[in-house]
């Protein structure tokens, strides 16, 4: 016997009680001033957003707003580009508190928080030495296209946040159980939202709640900040590997600098036989070219090496000095860890921030 298709549950009326969802200046944005923020469940829930912002990730918050300076004058002109609402300027708040080389338990990253395979569904390079996930220039957009076509599969913009935090799949599986037909509404959601797993369902609650704070911080009683500037920069090839202290070198300026125009670059360090475009401070592109081809290639990674010695293997050296075996692979792609050969001089990839350099000998 088919089993009969569960209900949709009811919207909750109005309890009565004061509702204080004001967010501010939202006129012309469709997620914040959807009717159906001001539900009960979800006011609920942004009220208890809203004070753990305020009290125990007071700190948190502020740090995301002073890192949104480096990269919201560029994600607005995205959103204007496509006609999308403009509060979604603030979900790099939720997802990666704008820190662009986040990354989650289940392994998303990037301040769109992609998991690899959509990442390389939207054509993202995903690698142990480069991994665009963390590039914001590069994954901007792709989240805003793929935002944009969830709006369009769905309909509703409720339903795409949800369909990008949970999976449109799952969502659309939940959705033919319930035998909601289209047109989609962001009602729908709120009808749905007990079938979906709990960070999906407060994740609307979460955004409304980031979108309201974030555009008034001051009246909640956040720390006074200062947002970082806007960065500025030229992009300038890198043909095969070098550390990113060289190219900061060849670029006349300081590591940390490009070190945080590159996040994508995952160890600090560019891959061998092919050509990397790299950021470097605005201005100092020009003169790039020559000062690092003035480089030769021995110098141009200052990583920790190592020369093999008897009985050794890829695995046992890579425990040794701490680094995963993949990260070490990649940084010596010219090896074969079976074929490995007494003497082979490896490049020991180190962790972005570590000051011990050693030169690969010439």
């Amino acid at each position: 016997m088919r089993a009969p298709t569960p209900e949709i549950p009811t919207r909750r009326q109005p309890s009565g009680r004061p509702r204080a969802l004001s967010l501010g200046d939202t006129a012309t944005d469709p997620i914040v001033t959807s009717p159906s923020s001001q539900e009960d469940a979800i006011t609920e829930r942004v009220a208890w957003w809203l004070d753990y912002w305020q009290t125990r990730a007071a700190d948190r918050f502020v740090r995301a707003l002073v890192r949104m300076g480096r990269y919201e004058d560029y994600i607005d002109a995205e959103l204007a580009a496509r006609g999308l609402p403009p509060s979604l300027r603030y979900l790099p708040i939720i997802e990666a508190s704008y820190y662009p080389r986040a990354d989650s338990p289940a392994g998303a990253g990037g301040l769109w928080q992609f998991m690899p395979a959509t990442a390389r569904w939207l054509g993202l390079r995903v690698g142990p030495l480069v991994d665009q996930r963390y590039d914001p220039y590069v994954a901007t957009p792709r989240a805003l296209d793929y935002l944009a076509s969830l709006h369009e599969q769905f309909g509703s913009w409720f339903l795409a946040l949800a369909a990008y935090n949970g999976g449109p799949g799952r969502l659309q599986r939940i959705l033919a159980e319930y035998g909601s037909d289209r047109p989609w509404t962001d009602d729908v959601f709120y009808r749905i939202r007990h079938r979906l797993p709990f960070e999906t369902r407060d994740f609307i609650p979460k955004y409304l709640a980031a979108v309201r704070l974030a555009r008034d911080p001051a009246s909640f009683g956040l720390a006074e900040h200062t947002r970082e500037p806007a960065q500025s920069f030229d992009a300038v090839d890198v043909a095969g590997p070098a550390s990113i202290d060289v190219i900061a070198g060849a670029a006349g300026s300081g590591v940390e600098e490009v070190r945080l125009l590159n996040p994508h670059l995952v160890l600090g360090l560019t891959p061998a036989g092919t050509t990397t475009a790299v950021r470097v401070p605005r201005g100092s592109g020009t003169s790039f070219e020559a000062r690092f081809a003035a480089i030769p290639e021995s110098d141009r990674v200052t990583f920790t090496h190592h020369r093999v010695n008897p009985g050794e293997t890829l695995s046992g050296i890579a425990r040794n000095y701490r680094v995963s075996l993949r990260d070490l692979r990649a940084a010596n792609p010219e090896v074969e860890p079976r074929l490995l050969q007494i003497g082979t001089v490896l490049v020991i990839p180190r962790a972005p921030g570590s000051r011990t350099r050693t030169r690969l000998p010439g």
